[in-house]
């Protein structure tokens, strides 16, 4: 052990001393840890009411001189009673393991369970005739470094060593009758010292005056002298002389302290009138021999530390009250004042294997160590703490700094600020204020450390702060280079990916760590939003075998592990090094990385894998090809962006859907891909194009006019099956949706070189018979055409690139854990965007608004009427018996399974704002009034005078029938198209011809396909759910080669259902431009506060 039980009751006070001893005698020290001899000492002291009190003891020799600095939990804080304890208890402990003797310690409830400690240097003298009780002697060092004497009785023990003892007071030894314990040594010695001054304690003596070396030699000489305690003590003898020297030691700040070297080296210095040693290893006592006064050496021992300002000042004063001594001088050092400057904050995160606090499950502690660099004329940092003076040492100069105290004062108040407390009592002469964050005595500071560092330390940063680490086992590492390196395998379209960053120099394999993070996530990733913080905390091994801590962002990387998640749900992979990816895989990772939000992904590996990465991020980059010479067409600038489009996916085995708005020519440009495989000699198979049954005429005309080399064949009617043979001699075969489950088995048979689907949206749905035939037709290349590729919900763009690109959006279930439900149900814009990149290189969309600035403007106007009489009466009824029957379906079978009360409900209410007669109820043929029709006809003959050329869009053909009738009452000449027209082309040749200023038309069987450009008005006379498809509608006539304006009308019943049908409408466009347009805005999905809305009365009702 490196210290005494002389050194605790030096370095304590006698209260602390006393109480510490009680606890220490009561056994109430616990979990005691004693390491490297002492120097590190912990232990445990439970409390009746309290939390265990924590104690922490660091104890050191430096330059002969034991410093013990110790911390406790308790109110106090430092040096208490509770270290008295600790160190009593680990000095006893130590010494009972070693096995040396020592007297017994006072106060143990079993004195005879513990071996005697302490020092036995020499055997007492003879024993008075009492042996029972024995006189000792202690000496004593008080606060003041004044020597004191002690007399105290004790007995022998059975076992060996001295009982507890009491204070003698030596004026007893007076007495007539003295104790007979006491020699005649002992008398002598009781009457000196009761001539001594008297200390506080009774008993006790202070050695001072010129006789205290021969009463010290006398008691020495009893052989019954202890030094410090007799319980813990040295017992004492005289020693040789030895040499006392003195100099001056030179702190950083020029701050020089007077210091003593005895030798041989000894441990106190004992203030006599002449001085002696004390060494505590032999138990020695003796002169110390030097040339120096005894009221120099006082004088030199009790001086506080010498400023480097007062050098020479202290140097004349002691010349000149000791002229004649050998006295060394203190250095005298040139002062040199630092021009002013503006410091900067230094913050040193640091963890201590030895820490300045104290938990009994902490080995290490983590500090932050403040201090402030002044820059000297050279560019050299002067580094100070707040505490510490404002000077320095540098090259043999004295350097005195001035501080600005505002900024150091702003500094330590933004730290506060930050929740760092400081430590109390730091040295004057630190350079650097030590602080915490957290709680000192638990270990649950790790997350504070890693949110400081992400959070605030950037802040700092900026401000000029200069960060430094020492070994700090919570420092973050950031990736400095993230790289992809790809490597396309023998088998076609597969590849092999590994993921990896480079930190601090090393390459450190990225997979393997993320998907280990990924575990922590069985359900799957939170939502963006719902992370708190900006930074993912990953744990990695550095090359050395060390845990390190990569700090990557939680915005970048949330995208890459929602991919991750994906590709590792539906592969039986357990390769943690490197992804094997086919080529769909592969473009969902090249997409996270398309902007600037995205991961800084460095592309490495296969020329070919990085060409294909840089053109699915880059579509501008994509190169642009020459058109096909046999085009009869010039294409418009995004005509041909939309070529080199569909070359790109060509190039690759890729597939895409060309989702231009209605009538921007995506039939033309698809057309031109056709035309150009044909010349280049790939399209050595026919290529089978599926429409609706509206555009068949369409795609004949459009391919006789711009692609006339092109052999058409196109199947429809009943004749179709004498063509089945011709299949494979023509260049394009046109067939129907409807046709296709007819069809089945010869179109199955043939092997096409590119598969088109037109507006195909119609397989939507994944299983209806159409796109189930669809998915099993061989083709090299697929294609899809549409204006709207996602009416109603995420799941028909799902159907649509399950039909392309299967797995680039996973299986259906997968889709709906990872896209549709965070988004229509959540409403998470991070899932959108996500969505939204990965989609982007395969789905081209414009906009008129975009791409076609020559089309002239389009004005949509609201027409309102109101329902009134007998027709409002029907709604209301008709709205109260449907909105009880739909809440007593809710109630029975939940929202979810009322979907198809709902939309009769909803679609009995339709009709009543059309015409009551589409009402199937007795009580509406008491209705012979229709709001919305008679506006119709106020209006209509006013149009057809002013030739105006309008289409007239209802669902409800049987609608249509009814405003045929009043046509002809009105004499206004009309067209009509509905799902049961045979000959299409005609209606549609009559009024582009100006034959007719009306055409009637049903949504569903003329909303799409058309070209009507000589159209300037467009009615929709009763209101869709969708958008799209009146917006489809609509382009009938608002569409390339439209010369005049556009005037729109929407008939409204007000305050009825369709008004809120507006609202409906609103957001399912939110929900598409979200996909389209990347703003991640969308709500789509209909909940009961929807339905109470469109349920309510109308006003005024």
């Amino acid at each position: 052990m490196i210290f005494t039980l002389t050194d605790i009751t030096t370095h304590f006070s006698a209260a602390h001393f006393t109480e510490g001893r009680q606890l220490f005698t009561d056994n109430r020290i616990t979990a005691l840890n004693i390491q490297h001899d002492g120097e590190l000492i912990t232990a445990v002291i439970p409390q009746a009411s309290k939390h265990s009190l924590r104690v922490y003891v660091r104890t050191r020799h430096e330059k002969n001189t034991l410093t013990i600095n110790g911390e406790c939990s308790c109110e106090d804080k430092q040096n208490c009673m509770h270290v008295v304890a600790t160190l009593l208890q680990a000095l006893d402990d130590r010494q009972m393991l070693s096995g040396n003797e020592n007297v017994a310690i006072p106060g143990f409830v079993d004195q005879s369970s513990r071996k005697p400690l302490g020092k036995t240097h020499k055997k007492a003298t003879a024993q008075p005739a009492d042996t029972q009780q024995v006189l000792l002697y202690l000496l004593q060092l008080d606060d003041e470094d004044t020597l004191q004497v002690k007399t105290i009785v004790v007995r022998h023990l059975k076992h060996g060593g001295y009982s507890s003892g009491r204070s003698f007071n030596p004026g007893r030894a007076m007495s007539r009758t003295p104790p007979r314990f006491l020699d005649s040594v002992d008398l002598a010695l009781m009457e000196t010292l009761n001539q001594l001054p008297c200390a506080a304690d009774a008993g006790t003596f202070l050695l001072t005056g010129p006789q205290s070396i021969h009463i010290l030699e006398d008691i020495l000489d009893t052989g019954r002298c202890y030094f410090d305690s007799v319980e813990w003590g040295t017992l004492l003898s005289q020693g040789t002389e030895r040499q006392l020297d003195f100099h001056w030691a030179m702190d950083d700040f020029g701050y020089q302290r007077g210091e003593w070297q005895i030798t041989p080296e000894a441990d106190s210095l004992l203030p006599l009138s002449s001085p002696w040693y004390f060494d505590d290893e032999t138990g020695e006592c003796g002169p110390l021999l030097n040339n120096l006064p005894v009221d120099l050496i006082h004088k030199l021992t009790t001086m506080a530390p010498v400023p480097p300002e007062q050098a020479a000042k202290t140097n004349k004063d002691l010349l000149e009250t000791w002229p004649d001594s050998m006295i060394p001088p203190l250095q005298v050092l040139e002062i040199e004042t630092l021009p002013q400057v503006t410091p900067v904050p230094c913050l040193r995160l640091v963890t201590e294997d030895d820490p300045p606090m104290f938990d009994e499950w902490i080995e290490s502690s983590d500090s932050a160590y403040l201090s402030f660099a002044y820059e000297d004329d050279d560019g050299n940092d002067m580094k100070i703490s707040r505490h510490a003076p404002p000077t320095c040492i540098r090259n043999g100069r004295f350097i005195h700094i001035q501080r600005d105290k505002k900024v150091e004062q702003a500094a330590v108040k933004q730290l506060h600020k930050l929740g760092f407390e400081e430590i109390d009592d730091q040295g004057f002469d630190s350079s650097e204020d030590c602080f915490f964050l957290g709680s000192r005595f638990e270990d649950d500071d790790a997350e504070a450390w890693l949110n400081f560092q992400v959070e605030d330390l950037p802040v700092l940063r900026a401000q000029g702060w200069r960060i430094e680490y020492d070994n700090f086992r919570y420092r973050l590492t950031e990736a400095s280079r993230w790289t992809c390196d790809v490597k396309k395998l023998e088998q076609q379209d597969w590849f092999d990916m590994e993921l990896g960053v480079e930190v601090d120099g090393q390459h450190i394999d990225l997979l393997p760590i993320l998907l280990n993070f990924l575990s922590n996530f069985p359900r799957g990733l939170p939502d963006a939003k719902e992370i708190t913080t900006e930074h993912f905390i990953i744990p990695f091994d550095n090359a050395e075998n060390e845990e390190r801590l990569l700090s990557l962002p939680a915005a970048k990387v949330l995208p890459l592990l929602e991919t991750l998640l994906e590709i590792y749900h539906n592969t039986n992979s357990t390769d943690h090094q490197n992804l094997r990816l086919s080529r769909i895989q592969l473009a969902q990772f090249s997409t996270l990385s398309q902007d600037e939000d995205g991961i800084p992904l460095q592309w490495l590996g296969d020329d070919d894998a990085q060409q294909l990465v840089q053109r699915l991020r880059d579509l501008d980059g994509i190169p642009e090809v020459t058109p096909p010479t046999g085009l009869t067409a010039t294409l418009r600038p995004y005509q041909q962006q939309g070529l080199n489009w569909l070359q790109f996916l060509r190039e690759y085995q890729l597939a895409g859907i060309l989702a231009d708005d209605m009538g921007l020519g995506k039939t033309v440009q698809a057309l031109a891909h056709l035309l150009l495989e044909k010349e280049a000699g790939r399209a050595n198979r026919p290529s089978l194009v599926i429409a609706p049954t509206s555009l068949m005429f369409n795609w004949r005309h459009e391919t006789e006019r711009f692609a006339p080399q092109l052999k058409v064949l196109v199947l429809h009617g009943p004749q179709r099956k004498q063509h089945f043979p011709a299949i494979a001699d023509h260049d394009l075969i046109i067939t129907t949706y409807p046709l296709l489950a007819r069809d089945k088995d010869t179109l199955l048979a043939h092997d096409y070189h590119l598969l088109i689907l037109d507006e195909a949206q119609v397989i939507k749905n994944p299983k209806a018979q159409a796109g189930r035939v669809a998915r099993d037709i061989n083709a090299r290349h697929r294609l899809c055409l549409t204006g709207t590729p996602m009416e109603n919900h995420l799941s028909e763009l799902w159907s649509l690139f399950d039909f392309l690109l299967p797995g680039l959006l996973g299986d259906h279930k997968q889709f709906r854990r990872f896209f549709r439900s965070p988004i229509e149900k959540h409403g998470s814009e991070a899932t959108s965007e996500r969505l939204s990149r990965r989609i982007r290189p395969f789905l081209l969309r414009r906009t008129k608004q975009q791409v076609a600035t020559e089309l002239p403007p389009k004005t949509e106007i609201v027409q309102t009427v109101m329902l009134e009489g007998k027709q409002r009466e029907l709604y209301e009824t008709v709205r109260l018996a449907m909105h009880r029957r739909v809440r007593e379906e809710i109630e029975r079978q939940g929202l979810g399974r009322s979907h198809i009360v709902v939309l009769d409900a909803l679609l009995k209410l339709r009709q009543v704002c059309c015409d009551p007669r589409l009402v199937k109820i007795d009580k509406a043929n008491d209705v012979n009034k229709n709001a919305k029709l008679e506006m119709l006809m106020e209006l209509l003959p006013e149009m057809v005078e002013e030739g105006r050329r309008i289409l007239l869009f209802s669902q409800f053909t049987t609608m249509l029938g009814f405003i045929e009738d009043e046509l002809k009452k009105a004499n206004i000449d009309y067209v009509k198209l509905t799902g049961q027209t045979r000959d299409r082309e005609t209606p549609v040749k009559n009024f582009q011809d100006g034959k007719v200023p009306l055409f009637l038309i049903s949504l569903k069987a003329g909303g799409v396909g058309l070209n009507l450009t000589t159209a300037d008005t467009v009615i929709h006379y009763d209101p869709w759910w969708n958008p799209a498809v009146e917006r489809q509608a609509t382009d009938r006539a608002h569409r390339i080669g439209q010369q005049q304006a556009v005037f729109v009308y929407k008939f409204i019943c007000e305050g009825t259902l369709e008004e809120k049908i507006q609202a409906m409408q609103q957001r399912k466009q939110a929900l598409a431009d979200g996909l389209y347009q990347d703003d991640g805005q969308n709500e789509t999905q209909w909940n009961e506060q929807d339905l109470e809305a469109l349920f309510q009365p109308l006003g005024g009702d």
